[in-house]
């Protein structure tokens, strides 16, 4: 009956689970998030949606509706967050919700939004399944298209979008007056801006002005730009060029944007990928070192989506087009990602591709970089891209981060205390101690031990309410498409 309930949860029946009151993980091991120290033989109550009280293996007594999970043998560390996901933009949030709970994400941070998801946020009717994870922030729509080169009227934007609620402001195609116009309306509200670094801005001057978060380490060469010995040269030119097509406007058909978004690699003209090889040749391991030491000195965090850089720097790779994940995807998804594929490939000379596989080794060595001069840094997936399928990708960014040097502490960190410390919200989430959200991952290994074991999950804790594997399996069954 519990298996039943959990996928028809999944399915956004409203179908009310069956969950005891309090439940009892007795036996588990605690990972202490900003430490790495082990707790082992402890007993977690969970009451009311919240870490209740921690003890000794054996010594909470149980009875009546209290539930008592033996989980000897397990680890228990806070849920997953995914800082940069868009799955109120998906075309079935009601499966791609449920499916991040069932990969132990347990919040999100949605990186576009809308006057209407606004709306709905503040009057508690955001179109959301019974299993979701918790949105932990929510933009207006992104800053792009007309707005790029009007300072006025972007400020003007900034200061309308907070006043109908967004508690962060998203940009992508800003000229350097209306970006730190955008930055000023903002700070002086104490909204975040997140979102991408135009080529024409310096990013130490974006870190000077406030600028929250950068996402998709830049993308492309904005951020490498300043590891360049031809750094002012590459910037001048940037701003120098006459304004190109192709870029992102939110005046564009629906249809024309997400076929933009899917992947924007395809439609990088010869003029674009000659400066990222020039970025590349003109490569300055000093100055590179010497921006990360500034950067960690600054209140901007890097959100890497390394996966979402992969899945658009290679592509057409078959790990993704032959992925057997895509059946999570709605087929209309699948069938846009297989036609950007297929352009990608059209498009794609061996000089391009011998290029962009040297640019993403690049961005591996710049997250190392960046890990080790401790520039703060979150995990995050831009779900909503091509090839990245709600849940499971997050799982392919741990792995992602392990290829590029960060430690099992480190990535369980980006994706778990990081997050918090991020919002503000470390009193309530980030790590496992009485009195927090009892937002949690059982697993079935140390994930200190190897990345991979952040895999393993045996259960999912959300708001209270325990999924076993069994619950994470319908799950996963119900949202399958044919």
């Amino acid at each position: 009956m519990r298996h039943l309930a959990a996928a028809a949860a999944a399915l956004g029946l409203g179908m009310a689970l069956p969950v005891a009151a309090a439940t009892v993980l007795d036996g588990v091991t605690i990972i202490d998030t900003a430490t790495g120290h082990l707790q082992p033989g402890r007993a977690i109550l969970i009451d009311g949606g919240r870490i209740f009280r921690i003890a000794r293996a054996g010594t909470i007594k149980t009875g009546g509706a209290t539930a008592l999970i033996d989980a000897r043998g397990k680890f228990v560390v806070p849920g997953y967050l995914d800082m940069h996901a868009h799955p109120l933009n998906s075309g079935g949030p009601e499966r791609s919700l449920p499916l991040m709970v069932a990969n132990g994400i347990t919040g999100y941070r949605q990186m576009a939004g809308s006057d209407a998801l606004l709306a709905q946020w503040r009057q508690g009717t955001l179109p959301v399944p019974a299993v979701a994870p918790e949105l932990l922030a929510l933009p207006g729509m992104v800053l792009a298209g007309p707005l790029a080169r009007d300072p006025v009227a972007t400020a003007a934007e900034v200061r309308r979008q907070i006043t109908a609620g967004a508690d962060l402001i998203k940009i992508i195609d800003l000229g350097p007056p209306a970006f730190f116009a955008a930055l000023a309306a903002a700070n002086d509200a104490h909204v975040a801006t997140s979102g991408h670094l135009p080529p024409t801005v310096d990013v130490r001057e974006a870190a000077a002005k406030g600028m929250k978060s950068i996402e998709h380490l830049g993308p492309q060469i904005s951020l490498l730009e300043a590891c360049s010995s031809d750094e002012t040269a590459i910037r001048a030119a940037a701003a120098s060029a006459p304004p190109r097509g192709g870029g992102i406007n939110v005046a564009m058909p629906l249809a024309d944007v997400k076929r933009m978004v899917a992947n924007p690699m395809v439609a990088t003209d010869p003029a674009a990928f000659r400066t990222i090889q020039h970025v590349l040749d003109t490569y300055d391991d000093a100055r590179c070192r010497a921006l990360a030491k500034t950067l960690a000195a600054s209140a901007m965090w890097q959100v890497p989506t390394l996966i979402r850089v992969r899945t658009m720097e290679f592509g057409d790779d078959a790990a993704y087009r032959d992925d057997p994940n895509l059946r999570y995807a709605p087929a209309d998804d699948r069938a846009l990602w297989a036609d950007v594929g297929q352009r990608f490939t059209a498009r794609m000379t061996p000089e391009n591709r011998a290029m962009l596989a040297a640019l993403f080794a690049r961005q591996l060595k710049l997250v190392k970089l960046f890990d080790d001069a401790g520039v703060k840094m979150l995990a995050g997936t831009d779900f909503g891209g091509q090839w990245i399928v709600a849940g499971f990708s997050l799982h392919q960014e741990f792995d992602l981060l392990a290829q590029a040097g960060l430690s099992p502490l480190r990535v369980l960190q980006m994706t778990t205390r990081d997050g918090a410390r991020f919002l503000g919200r470390e009193a309530t989430m980030g790590s496992v101690a009485a009195g927090k959200d009892a937002n949690l991952v059982v697993l079935d290994a140390n994930p200190l031990a190897a990345v991979a074991n952040l895999h393993r999950i045996d259960a999912v804790v959300r708001g209270g309410h325990y999924y076993s594997r069994a619950d994470l399996d319908a799950i996963e069954r119900t949202a399958a498409l044919p």
